[in-house]
């Protein structure tokens, strides 16, 4: 005969063990938050892209007046001219024409001798301070450059909310332009009809979302 094994009062059946230990396998893990992009301004990268060219001939320029102006390349720091035009400038030519400064000759007083107006440099300099492109100086002595990123003029969503109204936004769209194939759609009518959830952009002749509901920053 099978022994029959004693019921401990204190232990609990199998399967409410296992329902707890299924509980406790599927707790959900919170959702990572994955940004979407919304758009990019190409109008305001590229107005960034002609100020950042304008500033780099500005100051090369600004460095080949100073090179016919007595003083020698060689003695110039471009970083340091990047940062104030004219105070480098001064110490490149005070270099240049040491001879002359031995005379007891002051700077202002040495460049009316020489006839070099000071007027360009400060037209390059007032050019060069106003323009927010930042120009950077390569290390081995090349010509600056500047760097855009197109990342800087490109929005995305910010949170899980913002995500939804874009894949709802999509979802609208692409039910509207299967419904084009059977009937006609009228666009007005349609963002009306959803409050400006989506507008009708007329020169693409197409949907896109209304950019007021997910505000920039």
């Amino acid at each position: 005969m099978p022994k029959i094994a004693a019921c401990d009062p204190g232990a609990k059946p199998i399967n409410q063990l296992k329902m707890k230990s299924k509980m406790k396998s599927t707790k959900e893990q919170p959702i990572e938050f994955t940004p979407i992009k919304l758009d990019v301004n190409f109008e305001e990268y590229t107005k960034a892209v002609d100020k950042g060219e304008a500033k780099i001939n500005n100051f090369i320029e600004a460095l080949e007046w100073c090179y016919k102006n007595y003083v020698e390349e060689k003695d110039f720091n471009d970083a340091a001219f990047n940062e104030d035009m004219m105070l480098e400038f001064k110490e490149a030519f005070l270099k240049k024409n040491s001879k002359l400064v031995r005379l007891d000759i002051g700077y202002e007083k040495l460049i009316d001798l020489l006839d070099v107006n000071l007027d360009t440099l400060k037209e390059f300099q007032y050019t060069h301070d106003e323009n927010p492109i930042e120009i950077k100086i390569l290390p081995n002595g090349d010509v600056a450059k500047v760097e855009i990123d197109i990342e800087d003029f490109t929005t995305y969503t910010k949170n899980e909310n913002e995500n939804d109204m874009l894949e709802a936004a999509s979802d609208l769209m692409a039910a509207l332009k299967k419904v084009e194939r059977f009937s006609k759609v009228y666009p007005l009518t349609i963002t009306q009809g959803v409050s400006n959830f989506l507008l009708f952009d007329m020169k693409q002749s197409q949907y896109r979302i209304n950019r007021t509901l997910i505000p920039k920053a």
